[in-house]
């Protein structure tokens, strides 16, 4: 337990986002405190692929040096897949910030990587250890019990990066709020498959999508979504034999004729969930704790680097921390609310139908016009900053200006 019971920052949750944002602040000189509650981090089957835009974020906030720790893989490029071959290629470095790549790593280990580095700048980190208590009387006061000692800790400012379902919104006087389920979208960690490790390889179709990539030096993920009615009649969700069978039909052949089964398969509702409220009372909400994007798209680990790049510039470049909270929670929402909305757009073409095909066709015209679809084409790539998602970038990117 630490000898020292108060800090400028209280971190509640050490996965990568908690983290990151504590080694950070740490490493400016400020006084940090990390409480996990895990013991040693799991496979939850979490995202394993950043955006080039997210790892543009992480960089300008100097995390180079955790990345190469961790073995992330440099991804560069998208490539898709159509009978089994690769047929077309968005290559990162002709649209990205910088030439930046996308990059891909074991979850896990980018968590544990992230959790020592953040100790290794200065903060203090307390594992496994619960935070069970928040008050503010006059300075934010969290309760931990470690070791079955329940100790008080004070602060200037307490984060919450306590994920999807966190405790810490409630203490930010925020509620959760969900939009409805469209899909499942699952995963499993395996070894031992042929594939193009330096591309992030996909299958797209209406109501399906098969994904796989290198998921670090020696591992490979296997990405599958679909509906769960389709999940039922599969069993993907409940049989790896299945899992394999249904991806091979769409990945190049052989690449799983040797492929093992690394980890646990998991399923789970695609749609995004977020907190009415992301700061008050002291406290502030980073990373899913704050809002969790639909997985599918894939802008839930870009989205935990922009929150800890922007924080982190607005904490230290201010000594009232309630106006850059504020700022932060403004900037924050604008972000979401531009992915949460292309999240939904891409929703629809996800879906099987003739609703959904008279949509994929305005869509693939709005392509032929204007192949940056007013910028949300270019969303893995730059992300959201200076984009809309209004009714006129709707319009634009469903075709309708073409009808």
């Amino acid at each position: 337990m630490s000898a020292s019971r108060s800090f400028d920052v209280i971190v509640v949750g050490g996965g990568i986002a908690g983290s990151t944002l504590a080694g950070v602040l740490a490493r400016s000189g400020l006084g940090v405190l990390v409480v996990e509650r895990e013991a040693r981090f799991r496979d939850r089957v979490r995202g394993e692929g950043t955006w080039p835009w997210g790892v543009a974020r992480a960089l300008r906030t100097g995390l180079g040096d955790l990345f190469a720790q961790a073995e992330v893989v440099k991804v560069r490029a998208m490539q898709r897949y159509d009978d089994q071959q690769p047929v077309e290629a968005n290559v990162w470095a002709e649209s990205s910030i910088d030439g930046v790549t996308e990059i891909a790593f074991s979850h896990t280990r980018l968590q544990q990587a992230a959790f020592d580095w953040a100790a290794a700048h200065g903060a203090t980190t307390l594992r496994p250890a619960k935070a069970t208590r928040f008050a503010n009387g006059g300075a934010p006061t969290v309760t931990v019990i470690q070791d079955g000692q329940e100790v008080e800790f004070t602060a200037r400012l307490v984060v919450g990066a306590d994920g999807k379902l966190s405790g810490v919104r409630r203490w930010a006087g925020g509620e959760s709020i969900a939009d409805p389920e469209h899909h499942r979208f699952g995963r499993v960690l395996v070894s031992g498959t042929r594939i193009d490790r330096d591309c992030d390889n996909y299958f797209w179709a209406p109501g399906l999508i098969v994904n796989w990539f290198a998921a670090g030096a020696e591992q490979e993920r296997l990405y599958l979504s679909m509906t769960e009615d389709r999940l039922r009649e599969t069993g993907v969700d409940r049989s790896f034999e299945a899992t394999i069978e249904l991806a091979a039909r769409y990945m190049p052949e052989g690449a799983l004729d040797e492929v093992q089964q690394a980890g646990p398969i998991g399923y789970f509702p695609n749609n995004d969930i977020w907190a009415s409220s992301i700061t008050g009372n002291d406290v502030v909400l980073i990373g899913d704790a704050a809002g969790a994007p639909d997985p599918t798209q894939g802008h839930g680990t870009p989205l935990l680097f922009h929150d800890v790049c922007e924080l982190s510039e607005l904490l230290l470049a201010d000594c009232d921390w309630s106006v850059a909270t504020q700022e932060f929670a403004a900037r924050r929402r604008r972000a979401y609310e531009v992915i949460r909305e292309y999240d939904r757009w891409s929703n629809i073409l996800h879906t099987e139908g003739d609703e959904a095909n008279r949509f994929r066709e305005g869509h693939n015209r709005a392509e032929q016009h204007d192949p940056t679809l007013g910028g949300f084409a270019l969303m893995e790539a730059r992300g959201p900053d200076g984009l809309r998602a209004d009714e006129d970038a709707r319009r634009i990117y469903f075709g309708e200006e073409f009808s």
